[in-house]
């Protein structure tokens, strides 16, 4: 592993805005959820307006990538959801994209899985040429007369089109709001997560799924966590595991049984290393906001409010490493707890090789850390915030610490556009994409 923390540069930004258009931003445009797909040539984006947007990456003339320069272009979007009401519970269902993975790219075919609160949706990505006719068919028919040869009408290529059709649609299949899907690497099934249960589903079988984890009490008054997150073995498809509210990590295993009634492992810091005293908010900021596996499927990282903390999954007693964010606010918990900065749910993600994870925060922060050494190097995405420097600096550890989150306001950390929340890191390449608001911004190193 490298000690030092990989340093990205800013390649492209998509929707930004300037500070004056930035407090025009309307709800529905801000940006929920982003991936890449498997081979780190596209890019999709959902909204809270339900809508895809997908990217594609531009192939650069040779000479032009030396440098490891990348480019992308906007490639289709979509209407994925729509607001719906539940008249059985008088519920409105929002149109806000949860969550997007990408199925595996078949014979120029791509595939996504999307979710809001309450449907899961399947998607069919495809581009074909475009024909238009260039004679018709009477000028055939005259060209035709007092000839031996038949003249047929003729066409030519006018271009190409995206379409983009629903193959599946997942619904009824979960009682509370879903908050994570994944996708098997048998590129046939992929589960999804709500507070109490998991879901094993079929891509072409619907609309039956297949409950694989139940954590409901008989009385609900014995409830102590909740699920967080879900995610599959990127290469064994009997193995997943999920996060709760309490900061632990369980792994479940097909193989033993086909409805889990018990953990085959269960990886929780029990003891901390820092020593303090558990306090009113240890258990708010201990819930898990996000979870993945690393790239060889050894090691499973975790994010939650304050902490990134990287496990073995042949070790349950400790995590590998712990890596502190947002330490400097600990102070300040009660006052970001009035304006419910606390619950915010940050993102995080490894990054090609598996040896550095990236992390997102507030002030328009994105943040690369060395697994080994633990340092870190740290961006702004956009126009100045709270340093009132030019845009998009870049910071050590030590520069970071002392003169950016310390310096700002409770105001300034609940303002929604200066929340980096949603991060991924393409698998194939050391190019990373983080959205604030309704703009996506791409780095590569």
């Amino acid at each position: 592993m490298a000690d030092e923390p990989i340093k990205y540069n800013f390649a492209q930004a998509f929707g930004e805005r300037g500070p004056e258009a930035a407090a025009e931003i309307q709800d529905v445009d801000m940006i929920s959820a982003v991936r890449f797909n498997d081979n780190g040539d596209m890019i999709a984006t959902g909204d809270r307006g339900g809508r895809i947007v997908v990217l594609d990456k531009v192939e650069l003339a040779e000479g032009e990538n030396d440098n490891g320069a990348v480019e992308f272009r906007f490639w289709t979007q979509f209407q994925s959801h729509e607001p719906e009401f539940d008249y059985l519970k008088s519920m409105e269902i929002e149109e806000k994209i949860n969550q997007i993975k990408w199925c595996r790219q078949s014979g120029g075919v791509s595939r996504l899985v999307s979710t809001n609160d309450k449907t899961i949706k399947l998607w069919r990505i495809s581009e074909r040429n475009v024909y238009e006719p260039v004679s018709s068919v009477a000028e055939a028919y005259m060209n035709t007369k007092g000839k031996s040869r038949l003249s047929l009408p003729k066409v030519e290529m006018a271009g190409r089109a995206i379409q983009t059709t629903p193959q599946q649609v997942y619904s009824g299949g979960h009682a509370y709001h879903i908050n994570s899907i994944s996708v098997c690497a048998d590129d046939e099934t992929f589960i999804s997560a709500d507070d109490l249960r998991v879901n094993l589903w079929h891509y072409d079988q619907t609309p039956v799924g297949f409950n694989i984890l139940d954590l409901k009490p008989d009385n609900m008054e014995d409830l102590i966590e909740v699920i967080t997150c879900v995610e599959f073995h990127p290469i064994q498809c009997s193995l997943f595991v999920n996060s709760s509210s309490r900061g632990s990590v369980n792994m479940s295993d097909l193989r033993m049984n086909s409805v889990c009634e018990g953990y085959a492992r269960v990886f929780e810091n029990l003891v901390s290393d820092s020593g303090e005293q558990q306090s009113f908010f240890s258990e708010i900021v201990a819930s898990i906001a996000d979870l993945k596996w690393s790239p060889c499927g050894r090691y499973i990282l975790t994010r939650d409010y304050m902490t990134l903390r990287l496990w073995d999954m042949n070790m349950e007693a400790m995590p590998l490493k712990e890596i502190s964010i947002h330490e400097d606010l600990r102070p300040r918990l009660c006052e970001l707890y009035e304006n419910d900065c606390v619950f915010d749910k940050f993102q995080a993600s490894f990054s090609e090789d598996g040896h550095n994870v990236i992390a997102g925060s507030y002030n328009g922060l994105l943040q690369s850390f060395s697994l080994r050494s633990g340092e870190s190097y740290a961006s702004e995405t956009s126009v100045p915030f709270a340093t009132g420097q030019s845009a998009r600096c870049q910071y050590d550890s030590e520069t970071l610490a002392s003169c950016l989150l310390t310096a700002s306001s409770v105001e300034e950390l609940v303002e929604p556009t200066k929340r980096v929340t949603q991060v991924d890191a393409s698998p194939s390449s050391n190019v990373i994409c983080a959205a604030i608001g309704s703009a996506l911004y791409i780095y590569n190193a």
